[in-house]
Parts: C-alpha cells; structure tokens; sequence
C-alpha cells in the first residue's frame, strides 16, 4: 500500500480523522493526501419564483482555515504527507482522483442519503477500491483483532486482497462464518492467509432465516463479541446518486452502525 486518500470539509470531526489517517499511513508506511472540499464561493439561492447568487465566500474561507488547521496539528510530521485543495464537493473529488489511491478513508455514515452517502458511493462504485470506514471519535491505533466476513463471494475476496498490509499489521485474525451463506468452504482461504504469512480462526455465528438488516446486525454482533477493531467486509449493490438504496440492507446496516473500523470493496 502506496497511497491513501482522505477528503476533509472543515467540520469538527476532521481531527479525529486525520488522526486516523495518520495511523494508517504510519502502519503501513504509505503516502497521505488530505483533500478538503472547498465550498463554491457563489451559489444559486432560490426562494420560490425568485433566484439570486449568493454569496459563500465567508463561510469557504473559514472551513478551509479550520481544515488546514486541523491538517497541521495532527500530520505535519507525517512524512510523504500533503495538503490540496479543490473547488467541488467530497463526491466529485473522489469520484475523479480515487482510483489513483490504493486506499480511501471516509467517516462511518450518519445517515442513509446526502453528502455522506454520496461520498461513499463515488468511493465504491467509481474508483475500484477499497474504503476503510471510521466510527465517530475513534482513532484507530494498533490492530489487536481483525475480523473477516468470508461468505464465498467475489466482493468478499476483492476486499480481504485489499486488507492485506492491514491484516499484517493484526495481533489476530479470526474469519466470521454466517450460517445463511451456506456451505463455502474456508480451508483454501485459510491456505491463502497461510502464502502471507497470516493464520486465523474460524468462528461461526447464526444468520440463518433473517432478514438483510438482521444480518448486518449480526455480523456487527459477531464482529463485537470477537473483540474486533477492524471488519473486512464486502460491499454489496450498485450506486444510486446520494443516497444509499442501491446498496444491500445488509451493507446499508453495516455502513451505519458498525462501532469498529470496516475495510469494505465492491
């Protein structure tokens, strides 16, 4: 892992962010870009028949002031680390340089439609790679346990490939087994771990005859009760624009609420 990506706006949350990130980078000795999303200087304001350009010139400067700040205090000894700055939305910004990434860094999404879920959608869907998911006023430190949903699919292979210098840097790694995703195999994951270097438990947990949100919720449970502080995961659906509907309820639930870390790829 070479490269990572982080798109700030100026909000409270950009420390803990950033301090995030910074780990990340530190853990697997990759570069860091912070990108901060400038707010347009002028926009178009509506009130009923009537239209005006307002002006945002006061409130860019000063998102942009705090995300540079923040940016300061937490990595500017972080080698290999930088600061840019585009004039468009999170959602664009990724959607245009993520692919030139080996790794996206969003924060765990408060709810199902906006900027958020926009942010993530360009990130799944328009740049192939994975996204690793921050739970609010966590900062994510030494990888004690990390946990792996294998349920046999595509998504799921894509996204423990991609958890590899993550996995390394694991104390433990344990793969979680629905019963709902019937009988896939797990002995020639366990031989591919093995070819890294990396061995790992197997744990089953009950998921069988529930709907998808209760799935997610018991891969969440699962995860928890192992003592996990990263989730991989696969990602599954399509992109629907700012809003997550296209995505799977069981996905949907986990982007949502898990209260660990989630590497996640489509």
């Amino acid at each position: 892992m070479k490269r990572i990506l982080i798109v700030i706006d100026g909000s409270e949350n950009d420390a803990e962010s950033l301090a995030s990130a910074k780990s990340i980078a530190v853990m697997t000795g990759a570069g860091l870009t912070v990108a901060h999303a400038r707010i347009p200087h002028h926009s178009i304001v509506g009130f009923g028949e009537l239209l005006y350009a307002g002006d945002d010139t006061e409130n860019s400067e000063n998102a942009e002031a705090r995300a540079k700040a923040a940016y300061n205090d937490i990595c500017a000894d972080l080698a290999n680390a930088r600061f840019l700055v585009y004039e468009a939305s999170g959602e664009t910004i990724i959607a245009a340089v993520g692919y030139a990434y080996d790794l996206i860094l969003l924060e765990r999404l408060s709810s199902e439609d906006g900027p958020e879920a926009g942010n993530l959608n360009a990130a799944l869907f328009d740049t192939g790679r994975p996204v690793l998911l921050m739970p609010p006023v966590s900062t994510i430190g030494t990888i004690r346990q990390a946990a792996i949903c294998w349920n046999g699919t595509a998504q799921s292979s894509r996204a423990i490939k991609s958890a590899l210098p993550l996995l390394r840097s694991a104390g433990e790694i344990v793969l979680l087994q629905g019963s709902g995703a019937g009988e896939v195999d797990v002995d020639p994951l366990l031989e591919y771990l093995a070819a890294y270097d990396l061995s790992a438990g197997v744990k089953n947990y009950d998921s069988q005859r529930l709907t998808a949100r209760a799935r997610g919720r018991a891969l969440i449970a699962a995860a928890s009760e192992a003592g996990a502080d990263l989730l991989v995961t696969g990602a599954f659906g399509e992109s629907r624009s700012g809003v997550l509907s296209g995505l799977g309820r069981a996905t949907r639930k986990i982007v949502t609420a898990a209260p660990m870390p989630v590497l996640l790829q489509s």
